[in-house]
């Protein structure tokens, strides 16, 4: 994920704390560091990284990452979504919403053995849905003073990231 500059960073991550809030996964949330690299600006907790464990069965372990791929692909829509409608007043062209669909179809693939078939009505499901949440104007406004925050402290907690969205009401 490419952004153009600090304040595009800065709404993508927004997106995303949103997102994972909008999700109830907070938790799997660590940090927030806009000064890091592309995709690590959003750090996680341990668990997010869980790959399986010999000692748990098999399909306890694959509706963990399953899980995990959800919240996963959900981010990067409310990323896109959050940078285009909220920050750019626009909507996502059809050519950026097919290249979200591919990397989650391909995601997917990889992590859950998922076709193309089970993975897009998911898509399609979180997709609509992030379109009403980041097209709410009560919510593009917490978003901007999120934004606004997280450009000025550069870096945010778990806890802090919880309490900003609090404090914004939402």
């Amino acid at each position: 994920m490419r952004y153009r500059n600090e304040e595009d960073k800065c709404y993508g991550v927004a997106g995303m704390a949103i997102g994972l809030s909008i999700f109830d996964a907070e938790d799997l949330l660590s940090e927030v560091d806009i000064d890091a690299d592309g995709t690590d600006c959003v750090r996680f907790a341990p668990d997010f990284y869980y790959t399986g464990s010999p000692r748990v069965p098999a399909s306890k372990s694959w509706h963990h990452i399953y899980a995990h791929y959800q919240v996963s692909m959900g981010l990067a829509i409310a990323n896109a979504l959050c940078r285009k409608m909220v920050l750019d007043h626009g909507v996502l062209d059809r050519k950026r919403r097919d290249e979200l669909l591919d990397a989650a179809v391909a995601d997917g693939l990889n992590l859950c053995q998922l076709d193309r078939d089970e993975v897009e009505p998911m898509f399609d499901k979180s997709y609509s849905y992030l379109m009403r949440v980041f097209g709410n104007r009560d919510i593009q406004r917490v978003i901007n003073d999120f934004a606004g925050e997280l450009q000025q402290r550069r870096t945010l907690t778990r806890a802090e990231v919880a309490e900003l969205l609090q404090e914004l009401d939402l």
